[in-house]
């Protein structure tokens, strides 16, 4: 009889953001599905549903119950990317690994054969929930049984690990899952709910016939695998073979620098390949072949994933400088082993068709053709300076050559804004939804006396336009739209 175990790391998502801000673990933290105010929670650790917060929430309704919530969101390459990682890792432990195609951080293990080795298959669970841990900071519950429909049951909806001996015994733990635990639709939860539906053995016990008029597809679904009568589709992950190459040498060489560079022209197509593949290395493992002895091999590990060329050479070298050869090399082999990242990683890298084509000194020559064609005075830039009114408080001045970028050290929060150096004379106020004000600016009563009060005003077309009044001439204006 087959073994499977079901390999399932809850809120996976919401476990890849803390690993990026493990001082928020100790608080409440949830992951956002858009950065953005209107955000909603879609994943909530242990202290924030304690303190009250839901899923759906949005971000802003969320902040203002719990002050000190911190979230943020995730790639969704950086998730994939580890679960890709995990999958290789569960494959020293199984032959045979399956990752859901939907749900990133649920795997199964064909674990058939490996009773021989481990009598109680707590035995083999337990270290492997620990060295998930250990090495990727991810937690994990394992369900060991013999079907694959019931394990992903017993892992989704359970909050320990557990193996089961008989058939029976994992059938009896399974009936108690709660449904609305599972990966339904919020409908079908709701449906599950009105008709009293609690556990898996509620659904069970609903007769067969004519249950596809009742109940959903997803619940048919559900029903059929939980009796056997349809089994989960088998979808194999493919393990990546890492990237290798071999040369023999003719002779046996001692020399480390002629093997440094001889490594080195075998670096640049290994890194390739991994880019090719969306990759990159964060293990090289070298082996030496030697003369009469036995073999050598060493392995390189950079501080993070690169494509580096030469941060990777300076590792070898490294390596090679306190080596002690006892014989010449005669073979050599190098095995890449990469990690998958983003495109994004990868252009700011490597470069390529992706680089961008920003050309200061092209931008600077198409400007001198806008001078040559409109005159001097039409390339200009704005240059802040004190004032009392806001129309006074920037000059425009020649632009002779667009500078190098020099970025703020600390981001800070820009509008991009039309302002209008003659505010615009409004004939009626549109309509308002939302108000701020006013700001008053008076003064400059020794020249011209100066009375306005200042709006910023949301209009019902959604536009932010920042308005005043004008006391003297007894008229409102738009100043700017932001």
């Amino acid at each position: 009889m087959d073994r499977w175990a079901c390999v399932n790391a809850a809120d996976f998502p919401l476990q890849v953001l803390l690993r990026s801000h493990p001082d928020w673990r100790q608080g409440p933290a949830a992951l956002l599905d858009r950065d953005h105010p209107q955000g909603r929670l879609v994943g909530l650790n242990a202290s924030a549903r304690q303190a009250g917060l839901s899923r759906g929430m949005h971000y802003g309704e969320a902040l203002a119950l719990i002050p000190a919530l911190r979230a943020g969101t995730v790639d969704p390459d950086q998730v994939a990317s580890l679960a890709d990682t995990l999958a290789q890792a569960l494959g020293e432990y199984s032959p045979q690994v399956e990752r859901h195609q939907e749900l990133p951080g649920l795997f199964w293990l064909n674990a058939s054969g490996l009773g021989r080795l481990y009598p109680d298959w707590r035995q083999w669970a337990g270290p492997l929930r620990r060295r998930i841990f250990e090495r990727f900071d991810i937690r994990v519950t394992l369900a060991v049984g013999f079907r694959r429909a019931l394990t992903y049951v017993i892992a989704r909806t359970a909050d320990t690990s557990g193996a089961f001996d008989t058939p029976e015994a994992e059938r009896r733990a399974a009936g108690q899952a709660r449904l609305t635990a599972l990966d339904l639709p919020r409908a079908d939860r709701e449906l599950l709910t009105h008709l009293g539906l609690h556990t898996l053995d509620d659904l069970l016990a609903l007769p067969a016939q004519g249950l596809h008029r009742r109940l959903s597809p997803a619940l048919v679904e559900l029903y059929r695998q939980a009796r056997g009568d349809r089994e989960l589709p088998i979808e194999p992950f493919t393990l990546k073979a890492p990237a290798q190459v071999d040369h023999h040498l003719d002779y046996a060489e001692r020399n480390t620098h002629r093997l440094l560079f001889l490594l080195k022209g075998h670096l640049h197509p290994l890194l390739r390949s991994l880019e090719e593949t969306h990759d990159k290395l964060v293990a090289l493992n070298l082996h030496f072949e030697l003369d009469h002895h036995p073999a050598l091999s060493e392995r390189i590990e950079p501080a993070e994933p690169t494509l580096d060329a030469l941060t990777i050479s300076d590792l070898i070298w490294l390596r090679l400088e306190s080596l002690e050869l006892p014989a010449g090399v005669t073979h050599l082999t190098l095995v890449a082993h990469g990690e998958r990242t983003c495109t994004e990683q990868l252009r700011l890298d490597l470069g390529g068709a992706a680089r961008s084509t920003r050309d200061i000194e092209a931008a600077n020559r198409a400007l001198a053709r806008l001078r040559a064609h409109f005159g001097t005075e039409v390339v200009q830039r704005v240059r802040l300076r004190q004032a009392h009114l806001p129309e006074g408080r920037f000059v425009l001045e020649p632009l002779p050559r667009i500078p190098l970028p020099s970025p703020p050290s600390a981001p800070h929060p820009q509008a991009v804004r039309r302002f209008y150096p003659s505010p615009q004379r409004l004939r009626s106020l549109p309509g308002v939804s939302t108000r701020q004000g006013p700001h008053t600016i008076c003064g400059g009563w020794w020249v011209r006396e100066i009375h306005r009060d200042y709006h910023l005003m949301v209009t019902e077309d959604e536009r932010l336009i920042w308005t005043f009044y004008d006391h003297r001439r007894h008229r409102w204006y738009v100043h700017a739209e932001f």
